[in-house]
């Protein structure tokens, strides 16, 4: 009986750890992706992961954070049910790509991301974007 509860319980631990866990994109367009619309859905927790963790592009993260929550709520929905629209990518060479993107809620609004590779993962670069 002990060993049915513990197998049982285990099975559950199992689950529950694989449901909260999310899967690092290993693509520079895939991170791109991946943080374009964690932002597009206010989503800045998961957002953060993706950036270059250098001190320029922690404040410009920040400075957007606050930004953009500060929308209303009406105008919050409409980003979160936005696709993206990939404009172009460029990759400048095997570790940097720069992705131009609108979304379908502001489409005529381009915005450009640089994403580069820094010790085998691709992050995303803020300063590009902000200057």
């Amino acid at each position: 009986m002990k060993l049915k509860i513990f197998f049982t319980f285990c099975v559950l631990s199992i689950l529950i750890s694989c449901g909260d866990s999310k899967i690092y994109p290993t693509t520079d367009i895939d991170v791109a992706r991946a943080f374009i619309k964690d932002i597009l859905e206010n989503n800045y927790k998961d957002a953060k992961i993706f950036v270059l963790d250098e001190d320029v592009n922690n404040q410009y993260f920040e400075l957007s954070k606050k930004e953009f929550g500060a929308k209303n709520k009406e105008e919050l929905k409409k980003y979160k049910e936005a696709d993206i629209i990939v404009n172009e990518i460029k990759q400048t060479n095997d570790s940097v790509t720069l992705v131009n993107f609108s979304n379908t809620f502001k489409k005529a609004t381009k915005n450009e991301v640089k994403v580069v590779r820094v010790n085998g993962k691709w992050k995303v670069d803020l300063k590009h974007t902000f200057q």
